[in-house]
């Protein structure tokens, strides 16, 4: 046997980042290039731009690979994996269908398996397309999430037939996925009700089980060929895996553009803030999305006062605590899923003080806001799972800031792990478990997963943000009743 090369690989919608560990965990490489438009050719070339080196060089290594990508981004295809239509991006909207159907019973039945249905939602958009677009519609073969399309564009060769097509537990979610069946299957009465063909949607699979040996002259072109490749998972899902949710009780929050809170549990308890998936490893991820949080405070800090993230950031860090306004993020997603929600900023007070303690204060308020949403979905999960939360782990662009992140912990009281920006190795470790390189989740975590900082709660700051938080959830609800009014 040769040298073991594991390959995850991250498909986002700015970039394509791959990532190689051998299989004591050790990071080998890791490339990177941008998507400049959302094009599946242009996913190709990314793809190709990405792939290290190494891959191709190493002749002798015994290759697997496995992809994410968003949440909720489709492609229809034809029997040869050609896309006929997409990507259709997991934000865009198609809100007349969704307000024709939104009260049918089965989308209320599937809210109570823990699917909440909106404009966004997959089947709405290929109601869409059947009601819009038929000719195209009746020539679909299949409906596949965007990791899925990859990993089978890496089995199969150019023209040859598609068959047996399936996709992870993870991507199939938000299709219309029942959780609470064993194993899962698609929810038919929502499809019967929508008159959506369930035969053009994929067979189903759990993360991490094996496809196929790859083929095709992608692989080829990727020093890929003959790579064993394995069923994938959402971006949310990987970044949660590589951030440490592996085991009962583990959380994981993804702080970038939005807020992707997750908790590892063991059951599904309804709450119309939270959706689940099934765990890649056992049991079940219980979690939401919110709306624009890192991308608002990046749209205000360059549009509004033309400054750079981190120059924001070093503004907000010298403001003095306590001092802030308070800011409200969008609630169009989780927690509210109401539209109407838009950012506010309340308890505005003049101060004499120099314009850049002003812009900071602002800023800070801003920060504050996003980490208090973070903290209210903890204290969610405590209290909907009985459960007391020890560490929160971090993953995303937005835990680079050790100032941000001595704050969240400080707003938490709780010790925060900084796991770094890599989720491709949360794409592997399905893989790892299912193929029985390793079994024990401890060993896992203790070989592959390697924090890079770690922040306990500031006394001082405890004290100062306790009433904030309250103030938080209260007014928050308050401010919806407003917007609705």
């Amino acid at each position: 046997m040769g040298r073991q090369l594991l390959i995850g690989i991250d498909v986002g919608s700015s970039g394509v980042r791959v990532e190689l560990y051998d299989e004591e965990g050790n990071l080998i490489a890791v490339g990177r290039s941008s998507i400049a438009r959302q094009d599946v050719k242009e996913w190709i070339e990314a793809l190709r731009k990405a792939m290290p080196h190494i891959v191709k060089e190493c002749m002798d290594c015994e290759k697997h690979v496995s992809i994410d990508s968003t949440s909720g981004t489709f492609i229809a295809i034809d029997k040869h994996g050609e896309a006929l239509y997409g990507p259709v991006m997991y934000y865009e909207k198609k809100i007349e269908v969704f307000e024709g159907v939104k009260n049918l019973p089965e989308i209320r039945e599937l809210a109570k398996r823990g699917i909440t249905t909106d404009a966004a939602s997959p089947y709405i958009k290929i109601l869409y397309m059947k009601r819009t677009l038929k000719e195209l519609y009746n020539n679909v073969y299949k409906f596949v999430p965007a990791a899925t399309w990859l990993l089978y564009k890496l089995c199969y060769p150019k023209g040859e037939e598609w068959s047996d097509v399936k996709t992870d537990y993870t991507n199939a979610l938000k299709f219309g996925l029942d959780i609470t069946t064993t194993p899962p299957t698609w929810f038919k009465p929502l499809f019967d009700a929508l008159e959506i063909d369930l035969d053009k949607l994929p067979g189903l699979a759990p993360s991490g089980e094996f496809i196929c040996k790859a083929k095709s002259e992608l692989a080829e072109e990727l020093g890929l060929k003959n790579a064993s490749v394995y069923q994938g998972m959402t971006d949310g899902n990987a970044a949660a895996l590589a951030g440490g949710a592996l085991d009962k009780g583990d959380v994981n929050i993804y702080t970038g553009s939005t807020t992707v809170p997750k908790v590892s549990v063991d059951k599904i308890v309804i709450h119309p803030a939270l959706y689940y998936h099934i765990h890649p490893l056992n049991g079940y991820l219980a979690g939401s999305a919110t709306g624009f949080t890192g991308a608002y405070l990046s749209w205000f800090a360059e549009k509004v006062l033309g400054l750079t993230i981190e120059e924001a950031l070093r503004y907000a860090e010298v403001v003095e605590a306590g001092t802030e306004y308070l800011f409200f993020p969008y609630g169009d997603r989780g927690p509210f899923y109401d539209s109407s929600l838009t950012p506010a900023l309340v308890n505005i007070v003049m101060y004499e003080q120099p314009r850049e303690v002003v812009i900071g204060r602002v800023l800070r308020s801003i920060v504050l806001g996003i980490a208090l949403l973070e903290n209210s979905y903890l204290r969610l999960f405590e209290k909907t799972f009985n459960m007391r939360i020890a560490d929160v782990n971090l993953t995303g662009g937005g835990s680079r800031s050790r100032f941000w992140n001595r704050l969240r912990a400080s707003i938490y009281e709780k010790r925060v792990v900084i796991h770094g920006d890599l989720v491709g190795v949360g794409t592997v470790i399905p893989v790892i478990y299912r193929s029985g390189l390793y079994t024990r989740i401890t060993e896992i975590k203790q070989r592959f997963l390697r924090p890079v900082d770690l922040i306990e709660p500031d006394r001082e700051l405890v004290n100062i943000y306790k009433q904030f938080k309250e103030d938080f959830e209260n007014k928050w609800m308050k401010l919806r009743e407003l917007y609705k009014g």
